[in-house]
């Protein structure tokens, strides 16, 4: 009978589950700790599924653009590629809702651990049978973002041939995107690699915290960050900026309203406040590109990003 019992609530409770909304996330590689963590919250608060997907931001956006898949919300680690590829037919308004930096990060194994830092990296990264790690650029925001790194630190530190060196340590993409670098880091695979300050945080690892001049995380440098592009194929040329992280919610999104309450729950204080627990900073108020498209209920959260309306 007790069988009988358990099984009854068993399926009641598979069916209940089957019953209740899901809303579908695309999302960068680097939000996925902090993520899941607004995922549980989210879910817990409004009783529904929230369907997590990673990948590099460009690939995000690739599955809409490209394959037509559908999903409710896009949070990327990189605004340009909801420009670039889906404006204005499949999303006609962002939010700028969190920042980060570009570090090197390692482990205890990696060659030099206890030598490299911020001032020698150059010169140990350089050196015979240290190998270093990227992600793809063509599907990866943190991919370009390291060859910006490595042509603001030629600039900076004044070394002539320091992309080229670099690039020839690492002439092809590690992995497609930067939390992938992570299982190699901590298997001993890589030496080092470029990723971004909350990811080496969330998973324990050491790491390099660049001089500011050429982490891509400081809003006084930008105007040094510009002096470096880089061309990524589909992309065209991308300039060096500060790391802004933004979602949206696609046209094409089958539950607008619930990817609605989501957003919103992103940028709430409770939201920014997880994203802040899991090493990454946030904004406050918001940056809106297409002020004029944002929802009523975000507008509160956010305000119109001039500078970029002014340049663009």
């Amino acid at each position: 009978m007790a069988l009988v019992v358990v099984g009854a609530l068993l399926g009641y409770w598979l069916y209940q589950a089957r019953r209740r909304p899901v809303i579908v996330v695309f999302h960068a590689g680097s939000l996925t700790v902090p993520m899941e963590k607004l995922a549980e919250a989210f879910e817990a608060k409004y009783g529904v599924r929230v369907q997590l997907e990673a990948y590099g931001s460009v690939t995000a956006v690739r599955q809409v653009t490209d394959l037509g898949r559908k999903c409710d919300v896009l949070a990327l680690a990189d605004y340009k590629p909801i420009l670039k590829l889906m404006w204005p037919d499949l999303a006609d308004w962002c939010i700028i809702f969190a920042t980060n930096e570009m570090v090197i990060a390692y482990t205890n194994q990696s060659d030099y651990a206890d030598e490299i830092g911020p001032d020698n990296w150059p010169e140990v990264l350089c050196r015979e049978g240290v190998s270093i790690g990227r992600s793809d650029p063509v599907q990866d925001p943190c991919g370009y973002r390291a060859l910006l790194v490595w042509r603001l630190a030629e600039m900076y530190y004044g070394q002539p041939g320091l992309y080229d060196k670099l690039l020839a340590k690492s002439p092809e993409p590690t992995r497609p995107k930067s939390h992938d670098l992570v299982v190699l880091l901590e298997a001993g695979q890589l030496d080092y690699a470029f990723l971004y300050k909350s990811v080496a945080v969330q998973h324990g690892l050491r790491y390099v915290d660049l001089p500011p001049q050429i982490d891509l995380g400081h809003e006084e440098y930008a105007d040094f960050y510009a002096k470096a592009v880089v061309h990524v194929e589909g992309l065209g040329e991308v300039h060096g900026e500060p790391i802004r992280y933004a979602i949206t919610i696609p046209k094409v999104a089958e539950h607008p309203d619930l990817a609605l309450e989501f957003v919103k729950f992103v940028l709430s204080s409770e939201g920014s406040s997880i994203i802040r627990s899991c090493g990454q900073n946030t904004l406050g108020p918001c940056l809106a590109i297409g002020y004029e498209n944002v929802p009523d209920p975000l507008k509160p959260y956010v305000v119109e990003w001039e500078e970029y309306e002014r340049e663009g």
